[in-house]
């Protein structure tokens, strides 16, 4: 293991819950509502991936949908707290000069709103956000694209994630994968991961070594 990449959303800050907040509202103000199933479809995913699964089923403007639901995730996101164990291990592997990552499909600015809320400005080697790559996990470019950056082969990384699309990504590109389930993930197909640990602090060096 010669680098840990993070994911942002559901590792870091805990911000699935505005996700889906801002989708389930932007929906009702369209006249849908859309059933607890298929909000499944909207954990882990951007809105234009999950939209295309919600055009086939409902009629709907997404410009429209776009509009209310990014307008309620940015009234809620600096609200959204921070995954603290997360955070600590981050700090704790900067430390001891562990090559650090970040890889996320949300935009940069956002993402350097998240890293200065954390105090964790100058921390990663790498920040890949939606910027950089033109396909979102769980295809492998996010995680490639990264890999590039680091001048590393993907077998040398080792990345974090909370979802099955995010785990995807992951493996696919070559890299060993770290599962930490969240509230709205908990439930979801894990079996692609390496290991899962219920939290941040139960990863270690000794363990990311060992994967």
């Amino acid at each position: 293991m010669k680098a840990v990449i993070f994911d942002r959303d559901g590792v870091i800050l805990d911000s699935e819950s505005i996700n889906m907040s801002s989708a389930v509202k932007a929906f009702k103000e369209l006249g849908i509502k859309i059933k607890d199933e298929e909000k499944e479809l909207i954990i882990g995913r951007h809105p234009d991936d999950y939209g295309k699964f919600f055009l086939k089923k409902y009629e709907f403007s997404y410009e429209e949908f776009r509009k209310i639901q990014s307008k309620t995730y940015y009234e809620l996101f600096e609200s959204a707290p921070l995954f603290k164990k997360t955070v600590s291990l981050i700090k704790k592997l900067y430390k001891q000069k562990i090559t650090l990552a970040l890889t996320t499909s949300s935009a940069m600015k956002s993402t350097l709103q998240v890293l200065k809320k954390a105090n964790l400005e100058n921390t990663f080697d790498v920040v890949i956000t939606s910027e950089y790559y033109k396909k979102r996990k769980p295809d492998p470019e996010p995680y490639l694209v990264t890999a590039n950056k680091l001048n590393l082969s993907p077998s040398e990384c080792v990345v974090i994630e909370d979802s099955p699309v995010g785990v995807e990504s992951a493996k696919s590109a070559g890299m060993k994968c770290i599962a930490i389930p969240n509230e709205f993930t908990k439930k979801q197909d894990f079996s692609k991961a390496d290991i899962i640990v219920e939290s941040a602090d139960k990863i270690n060096i000794t363990l990311l070594d060992n994967i």
